[in-house]
């Protein structure tokens, strides 16, 4: 009987615990909760597509811009600048936004919600860096803000800012950020693009040389401009 007591004693210390721990979450990790419980496998496949496509899309679209723009594949040479500068830009930004993250995440040193909350909250990725920033709020926030920045066109604006949305949702329903997470990401990736497209005349004057020409028109040389140059042929019109 004395052993039987025990048992039912831990079994209801144990149960006690675990109401507490349920009844304990904070706001930000019932929002997490939440989003993590939906119990949709179409809506966990597409977070962890939106999720794993920011790193090939954080390299992918600013090498395809700079290479489109630096092989000169349009005719008119402004166009090919214009993009080799806006994959020039948006290269930059990525990597400041996510050495920035890395930087933060290291000081802060949050736990990943389901870290916090094991049994509780489900992560169904398993990325052990901190929690906060959200890395991939950032990074998909910077994308869009560099990419809406430099072409202000609602068929760029629309899926960016789209994606960049879902994105941080996604992490949510992964398990992985809090909302503060989320939203610092965002406010990182945001803020890095608008600094940077400020900053953009000083980035691409110190990458001249990596860049295409501005203008397809011919230039004189120097010494030509000097020169006084004598029609070769003259004519007169009688009056």
């Amino acid at each position: 009987m004395q052993r039987i007591a025990i048992v039912l004693t831990v079994i209801c210390c144990l149960s006690t615990v675990a109401r507490a721990q349920t009844t304990e979450l904070s706001w930000e990790a019932r929002i997490t909760l939440d989003a993590n419980s939906i119990n949709s496998t179409g809506l966990r496949t597409a977070s962890g597509v939106a999720s794993d496509a920011l790193i090939p899309l954080s390299i992918g679209v600013p090498v395809t811009l700079y290479a489109l723009g630096a092989l000169e594949v349009f005719d008119s040479s402004p166009d090919n600048r214009y993009m080799a500068e806006t994959g020039l830009q948006t290269a930059v930004t990525m990597g400041v936004t996510y050495a920035l993250s890395l930087g933060i995440k290291t000081l802060v040193d949050r736990q990943r919600p389901y870290q916090q909350y094991p049994g509780t909250i489900v992560n169904y990725r398993n990325d052990h860096d901190a929690s906060f920033p959200s890395g991939h709020s950032a990074g998909s926030a910077a994308l869009a803000t560099s990419l809406s920045l430099r072409y202000p066109h609602w068929y760029v604006i629309a899926p960016s800012v789209a994606y960049a949305l879902f994105t941080g949702f996604s992490r949510l329903n992964l398990g992985m950020h809090y909302l503060s997470d989320v939203l610092a990401g965002y406010a990182l990736g945001v803020g890095v693009a608008l600094l940077t497209n400020a900053l953009n005349d000083k980035l691409f004057d110190a990458a001249n040389g990596i860049l295409p020409k501005n203008s397809s028109i011919g230039v004189l040389p120097a010494d030509l401009l000097n020169r006084d140059i004598t029609p070769l042929f003259s004519f007169s019109i009688a009056l």
